[in-house]
């Protein structure tokens, strides 16, 4: 069944699902056309036991003489066809015309109410009523039958026209449905023709469609499958390509102070340490561009662990100020912060620290000498929200998304200070926590990013 196209094995499923009813219901017409022909046949008897009886009771009254009632009785009734016969108490025939029965078991037991039974002989099936009856003070078991060859007979016409006209519904219904099935299936092949067709590097897709049933569903759902997929793609080689950019320079610096103290054979101390300070500068940049990239890595393929434990967030806020006062007294700038209560939360506390001190840090690299950054937390039944405001020049309206696209640095001479990936992980940390970072506003006076965490 694997091997057949779709087509085929909905034909095949059909066409055998409607052969089971098919059969089911010949079944039941059999049945029917069985049990309404012997309840017919029923009827019959009952009504010519009633004759018989009263052809009994008229040749009683006229004779004494059990045995000679009951033969003129069964002589008398009209019924071409039809077994009669008149037994006495002990079973023993009075009178009969059996019309070819043969009745080889004895007769029920008299309780007073009818027997019927169906018996298989030799010339054919029968149905026997037989029932006894109180004729004054003398009491009669009364026998009728007839075949039922009538019954059969038509049974077996219904079962030869069911024979002969199953299989033709069979082989139309077989047809219509693989013609059904390839009309219903032929947009699904159109669509994976046309997928074939899609450039890994192109823009095309499967088209707008109008249809809103489940191939329109179908169409919608491949053609964002594919822009997500294409957006991933993008979002890749992007990275690479930044990462190749962010690497290369750091990488050139100490190539190039390598080739410069190897191409003399002696140069002096100073010139050494020098040398050595500029290769630690860059080993340790490009430690922080490969942890940073290593952490967004893992957090893109799902596999960043988040160890939550219950912590108290105002703590973590003050130290990561108390960290973050050394790079601040630096460049001369101030961190601001108001006293705040306990403000309990449950959280990966290396993950939110981090947070903290990727905000603060970028903070203060872009607010100028002289100028504060301050830092506030406000607390209300959902949330608990970490504003922090620098006073630097304010970022442009068209870059105020951009600065959480990674590699982004938008002041080209703090280039060689950070990696421009401090705001994305900061940002996908507090998603990690069912939270957000954003930028409340940025003007000439500064700017406030909001991280807000759920309580």
């Amino acid at each position: 069944m694997r091997t057949l196209s779709l087509r085929a094995r909905l034909t095949i499923w059909y066409t055998l699902a409607l052969l089971l009813v098919l059969s089911l219901f010949g079944a039941n017409v059999l049945w029917q056309q069985r049990r309404i022909g012997i309840r017919r046949v029923d009827r019959e008897l009952e009504s010519l036991t009633a004759t018989l009886a009263n052809v009994v009771q008229d040749e009683l009254n006229e004779n004494d003489d059990i045995a000679t009632a009951a033969t003129e009785a069964t002589a008398t009734v009209n019924a071409a066809n039809r077994a009669l016969a008149v037994f006495d108490a002990q079973g023993h025939v009075l009178g009969a015309r059996w019309s070819g029965l043969e009745l080889r078991d004895p007769l029920p037991d008299g309780d007073g109410s009818p027997h019927v039974w169906s018996v298989g002989i030799g010339t054919g099936a029968w149905r026997v009523h037989a029932r006894q009856r109180a004729f004054g003070d003398v009491t009669l078991a009364l026998l009728v039958a007839s075949p039922i060859s009538d019954v059969l007979r038509e049974q077996r016409e219904a079962q030869e026209a069911m024979l002969v006209g199953i299989p033709i519904v069979l082989l139309l219904a077989g047809g219509g449905g693989l013609w059904l099935a390839s009309v219903g299936l032929r947009p699904i092949t159109d669509m994976a023709r046309r997928a074939a067709r899609i450039p890994p590097n192109g823009l095309e897709d499967l088209g707008q469609t109008e249809r809103t049933d489940e191939l329109g569903q179908l169409a919608a759902a491949f053609n964002g499958l594919v822009a997500r997929l294409r957006a991933a793609l993008q979002t890749q080689r992007q990275f690479m390509a930044d990462a190749s950019h962010e690497l290369r320079t750091p990488v050139s610096v100490v190539r190039a102070t390598a080739d410069v103290m190897l191409s003399r054979d002696h140069r002096d101390e100073s010139e050494y340490r020098e040398a050595v300070t500029i290769v630690g500068a860059q080993a340790r940049r490009l430690g922080h561009l490969v942890d940073d990239m290593l952490v967004l890595a893992r957090a893109d393929a799902g596999g960043y662990p988040i160890r939550p434990v219950d912590l108290y967030l105002d703590e973590i806020v003050d130290d990561c100020r108390r960290a973050v006062a050394v790079l601040a007294t630096e460049r001369g700038v101030t961190i601001r912060s108001q006293a705040s209560p306990e403000i309990p939360l449950r959280g990966d506390e290396d993950l939110l620290r981090r947070l903290i001190l990727n905000v603060l840090q970028n903070a203060v690299q872009h607010t100028p000498s002289g100028r504060s950054v301050a830092v506030e937390i406000r607390q209300d039944a959902e949330a608990v929200r970490v504003l922090v405001i620098d006073e630097g020049a304010g970022i442009p309206l068209e870059d105020q998304q951009r600065i959480f696209d990674r590699f982004v640095q938008l002041d080209a001479s703090r280039r060689g200070q950070g990696t421009g990936l401090g705001l994305p992980i900061a940002r996908w940390i507090a998603e990690a926590h069912s939270g957000k970072l954003v930028l409340e506003r940025s003007g000439p006076d500064g700017s406030t990013f909001c991280v807000s965490l759920p309580i």
